[in-house]
């Protein structure tokens, strides 16, 4: 009894998702900003070496066929060419039943506009695979053919390409997006065209301590979203943070909070970051948890 009514909230938030979906097609995870590539093929970095990055990323966590999300990154700079090389896989387990996963190899060229200042353009080509199982919508026990849902799974392959600029110095970034550029709106297989644009910069406070205000803006069809946050690091290799993620054209209704904590070495880096619902909707499941794994080699 219990697990049935588990599936019906997760059929019921996965509908009211899906009404808002046009905001989250694509993957809102809160340590985003560690690495770009997957919404911005020029953030790849230039940092002469092999880049792992992995998120694991649960939505809801205690109801059954909650959100699910699984996100790599892998990039490697080449200084004679100037160039970043790089992979990016994801996995979006959207609802009941339905799932999105994303494959694309990433080219990214750095100019040295001076010794302070780089500019990056990159370009990214792959497929979008998306699926919908409507025998995983069934609620209770009963015979496939008394289910009114279309009866066989359907998945679909599509092309899917990014483009995106960025400019960093020392102490600061900016970047610019587009992805998805073939689908001007979301459907159930396909991820809707986004544009990106944020920013990043990085006052020293001390010794000890330095803080890394950021700011971000996603546009999606008729949504307007976004990220207010900043993190501080301690001797630069623990960092702490708090981010506000509200919808621009409504700040009152779903809002979130997120809090991050990680450490970084010259080897890896760990983060964990908490989100929680705020505003309108904050009676919503707000349990989200979400870890970050990142390798140097």
């Amino acid at each position: 009894m219990k697990n049935k009514y588990m599936k019906l909230l997760a059929t019921l938030l996965t509908i009211f998702f899906v009404a808002n979906i046009h905001a989250q097609q694509d993957l809102m995870v809160s340590q985003q900003i560690f690495s770009r590539m997957n919404i911005n093929p020029a953030g790849t970095g230039n940092n002469n070496r092999f880049n792992a990055f992995l998120i694991g990323r649960l939505q809801w966590a205690g109801v059954d066929n909650s959100p699910k999300t699984g996100l790599l990154n892998f990039s490697y700079y080449n200084d004679p060419l100037h160039s970043s090389f790089g992979l990016t896989v994801n996995m979006d387990k959207i609802g009941v039943g339905n799932s999105q996963s994303n494959i694309q190899a990433v080219y990214a060229y750095h100019i040295d506009l001076n010794e302070n200042y780089i500019l990056s353009m990159g370009l990214s080509g792959g497929i979008n695979i998306g699926s919908f199982d409507p025998q995983e919508n069934i609620l209770r026990d009963q015979e496939p053919s008394a289910s009114k849902f279309v009866k066989d799974k359907t998945t679909e392959v599509s092309p899917d390409f990014n483009f995106g600029v960025e400019l960093t110095s020392k102490r600061w970034m900016v970047g610019a997006s587009l992805t998805h550029m073939l689908h001007t709106e979301p459907t159930t297989f396909k991820k809707g065209r986004h544009f990106y644009i944020y920013a990043r910069t990085l006052f020293e406070l001390s010794e000890m301590l330095d803080i890394a205000p950021m700011i971000s803006y996603v546009h999606q069809h008729q949504i307007n979203n976004g990220e207010i946050g900043a993190m501080l690091f301690i001797n630069k290799t623990f960092w702490g943070g708090l981010t506000w993620k509200p919808d621009f054209g409504n700040f009152s209704k779903m809002s979130m909070m997120s809090a991050t904590v990680g450490i970084d070495t010259k080897r890896f880096s760990v983060g964990y970051a908490y989100s929680f619902n705020i505003g309108e909707y904050n009676n919503l499941p707000s349990n989200t948890h979400e870890i970050l794994l990142r390798f140097h080699f």
